[in-house]
């Protein structure tokens, strides 16, 4: 197992990128107790908006449930407030930018401040399998796949018994419309910051732990 990095005096700030199902939430968390970085899901934290059921949450509920991205707008508000309330504070960056938009937005909120993108590249026909298989319990949190990581029990928690639940945005027909925006809309932010320096892509095709290792890899690169 990695060491714990010590805290750097130089903060960075880490976009993780990949397609939906691609695995950057479990490996972030890795990540973080690794290096010691505050992992910030934008994905999180709009389903926690929407848990809460505050004004905002209600606005995203309906956009989440059918595939759709929140706006640029709302969510640059939400990203930017928090980058600026972490100053001095490494960033791990999960689920945005999800488009050219946002990319541009985040280039010109930074500062010149060093930011440097991993792209976890997964193939297509994988992510439509992780995320139709996806189940979670609802009591404990605990996270299944009926095809790679199935509970003992059908339908299940193998820990606390309760019944496993599918997240709306998980159904087909709604993975096929998060697929579309994602080629469409997604793809192009990996050309972006492709053009940048400080650029790194792993394949996510492989188990998690080798994905993992693979990341720590990269980061130790640059966090140091």
């Amino acid at each position: 197992m990695a060491q714990q990095h010590s805290s750097s005096s130089n903060r960075y700030l880490i976009v993780l990128l990949g397609p939906p199902g691609g695995g950057k939430g479990t490996q972030a968390k890795k990540l973080v107790e690794v290096f010691g970085m505050r992992h910030v899901s934008v994905g999180d934290m709009l389903r926690e908006e929407v848990k809460k059921g505050s004004e905002l949450g209600n606005r995203v509920k309906v956009i989440m449930a059918a595939g759709e991205l929140v706006s640029d707008e709302l969510v640059g508000q939400i990203v930017g407030s928090l980058i600026r309330e972490k100053t001095g504070e490494t960033i791990l960056l999960d689920g945005y930018p999800r488009n050219t938009v946002q990319a541009e937005f985040l280039d010109s909120i930074t500062d010149g401040e060093s930011v440097y993108a991993v792209n976890i590249s997964v193939e297509e026909g994988q992510v439509i399998r992780r995320l139709s298989g996806r189940r979670f319990c609802s009591e404990c949190g605990k996270i299944y796949n009926t095809y790679f990581s199935p509970p003992v029990r059908p339908g299940i928690c193998d820990d606390c018994g309760t019944e496993l639940l599918r997240r709306p945005d998980d159904r087909e027909e709604v993975i096929a419309e998060r697929m579309r925006v994602y080629r469409e809309q997604t793809r192009p932010v990996i050309d972006f910051f492709r053009s940048k320096t400080h650029y790194f892509e792993v394949d996510g095709n492989w188990e998690p732990q080798a994905v993992f290792e693979e990341l720590c890899q990269v980061v130790r690169t640059f966090a140091s």
